[in-house]
């Protein structure tokens, strides 16, 4: 089980009018490189990027910036946009950015990619709401044709192309694998058409294994035998009275998206906020840290777990500075020798 390490993007307020200065948007970003190589050093096997827009206390919106900076300032771990909508962007302009990273990186690119659910992010770009899981099959369709062949043409219901040739190609022959984020049962029947799975929030061990056993189950019977699954999870490593705020900070994060009709009502139950914080949510120190992750290797096994630590910023108290990150970043990493202890044993009994 390979372990990740997501830089987020949130610095600033939710519903904050605007960002506050230009220095403000260098510093954030400079902290995202910064967290990348403090993870690579850690040893941290990937590091995992969002992709939002319109939100001002997001201050990295443009995922392609972001992975292009990041396979420059990093050497050996994997690159992976967790998830990217490819329905706002121009699918053979998407295909030759990608490729660049790609190539860049020496090959540490694996594309995340899902449908969206944020209405705002497709009035944004001037991409209709409707059809957009259509739309999204034949961007993927144009992404692997113009990686793949050296002469591409296409005829679909919203993309017409013809002599499309990307040079260069990817570094990855044929290309860089496709993981699909899904939660929804088309999303999941998608997800089998490539390369892996990916989702955050796991609602529960008991859920999320019966649901990884039977999509497991469907790619083996596919001839998918490198099909992967991976889970992205929360949480802050640390002891003593300040770690209670980071908890309060996650819940402000669910009352967020209940309110704007992102999340349903039941997620700010006491059964859903405990299910959360028995599986996706791991607030506590290094040994609650290796159990946790002990449980995902026993109970479900996933290819990748990614871990992210931001929350966004409350409206009034204490908010973590750059050198608690670094820190939280490099004592997460000093629990990942004892965390992989399965993987040890497994490769010298092997």
């Amino acid at each position: 089980m390979k372990i990740a390490y997501m830089p987020d993007t949130h610095f600033g307020i939710y519903d904050q009018p605007e960002i506050t200065t230009p220095d403000d948007v260098a510093d954030a970003m400079e902290q995202c490189l910064m967290e990348a190589e403090i993870a690579e050093r850690a040893g941290f096997d990937g590091i995992w990027v969002p992709e939002r827009h319109q939100r001002p206390e997001t201050y990295w919106p443009n995922t392609v910036t972001y992975l292009a900076a990041l396979a420059a300032r990093t050497k050996r771990v994997e690159l992976i946009p967790t998830v990217m909508q490819p329905t706002y962007h121009h699918p053979v302009h998407l295909a030759e950015q990608l490729a660049c990273i790609d190539n860049l990186s020496r090959g540490r690119l694996t594309f995340g990619a899902g449908v969206g659910y944020h209405r705002d992010y497709f009035r944004q770009y001037g991409v209709p709401f409707e059809k957009r899981g259509k739309r999204f099959e034949e961007t993927l369709e144009v992404l692997n044709g113009a990686w793949t062949e050296d002469e591409f043409n296409y005829a679909g219901e919203f993309y017409q192309y013809e002599g499309v040739r990307l040079y260069p190609k990817p570094y990855q022959k044929p290309r860089p694998k496709i993981w699909i984020g899904a939660f929804a049962p088309k999303a999941l029947e998608r997800a089998l058409d490539w390369d892996g799975w990916v989702t955050w929030f796991p609602p529960s061990f008991e859920e999320i294994r019966v649901l990884t056993d039977q999509m497991r189950e469907k790619a083996d019977k596919l001839g998918k035998k490198n099909w992967q699954v991976a889970f992205g999870i929360e949480g802050w490593i640390g002891d003593g009275p300040n770690i209670k705020a980071q908890r309060d900070r996650w819940i402000r994060e669910q009352h967020f998206y209940v309110k704007h009709g992102l999340a349903p009502e039941a997620a700010l139950s006491q059964s859903a906020l405990d299910n959360m914080e028995n599986c996706a949510l791991c607030i506590g120190g290094k040994q609650q840290w290796i159990d946790r992750l002990g449980e995902f290797k026993e109970k479900i096994n996933p290819d990748w777990v990614c871990i992210r630590t931001r929350t966004p910023r409350p409206e009034t108290g204490d908010y973590p500075s750059l050198g608690e990150f670094t820190e939280v970043v490099e004592r997460l990493g000093e629990m990942l020798p004892e965390a992989r202890w399965w993987d040890n044993d497994s490769a010298s009994s092997a």
